[in-house]
């Protein structure tokens, strides 16, 4: 046999020994592979792509504030569109809009008809922005929050050590009162899940921006599940998180 049939052979030795190793580790884990705490997999797969298509959906809604300010300016716009023309030159071409409505004060005709239309369109398509139903939503959050708090259970009852993420969040269980602990716990990993965090450091993520509903329905949950965290962290001595 050649050198470089034995080196060949070698190599494929040591390819082989490094298989059996996986292989054996794999077994020894019971068959399969370690799951992260906030992994999305066939157990969650279907309730993410819901609230994924809601989101999309959300996207392309407005707040109600926008849309009240909207309604509000379409109806003051139409207003001035229905009385008598101004007598600047070229007065019959121009109507009167006041600083709260559009800048500059006086536009043209066609310019504040421009403008009705396009926020008319803007709520059409917001009110037409379709999604999952509100009983799939809500279905599939109950799935998020069941499977993440089994999995936080069962991470915690074998003694794993925490992801850093969490670990970050709120730190080693207390005793002997574990429950706020628990309950915080929970929160981060079913937003991270919910909301397909994959920061390998900030529980949360980055901080929600945006003044779509989503964002603003997100920057909610994201303040009220840090003023959970700050108590729990008063609660143990430890110093304050921020978010």
């Amino acid at each position: 046999m050649s050198e470089a049939s034995i080196a060949e052979l070698q190599e494929g030795i040591a390819e082989l020994r490094e298989q059996v190793s996986a292989l054996t580790a794999l077994v020894q884990r019971g068959g399969h592979r370690k799951r992260a705490l906030d992994e999305v997999d066939e157990e969650l797969a279907g309730a993410v792509q819901v609230l994924a298509a809601a989101r999309e959906a959300e996207l392309r809604q407005l707040t109600a504030e926008q849309a009240m300010v909207l309604r509000r300016r379409v109806m003051e716009v139409q207003g001035q569109l229905g009385k008598g023309r101004s007598r600047r030159p070229g007065g019959e071409s121009y109507v009167n809009l006041t600083p709260k409505q559009v800048q500059p004060k006086w536009a043209t005709v066609e310019a504040a008809q421009r403008l009705v239309e396009a926020d008319l369109q803007k709520l059409e398509e917001a009110e037409q922005a379709s999604g999952p139903s509100k009983d799939e939503i809500t279905a599939a959050r109950g799935r998020i929050s069941l499977v993440t708090k089994q999995r936080l259970a069962a991470h915690v009852g074998a003694g794993e050590s925490l992801p850093p993420w969490l670990q970050a969040a709120v730190g080693s269980m207390p005793r002997p009162d574990p429950e706020p602990w628990v309950k915080a716990a929970h929160l981060v990993l079913a937003f991270r899940v919910e909301h397909e965090v994959t920061d390998p450091i900030l529980p949360l993520g980055t901080k929600p921006s945006g003044d779509d509903a989503y964002s603003a329905r997100r920057a909610a949950e994201y303040k009220k599940i840090a003023e959970e965290l700050n108590k729990l962290h008063a609660l143990g001595g430890a110093s304050e998180f921020k978010p």
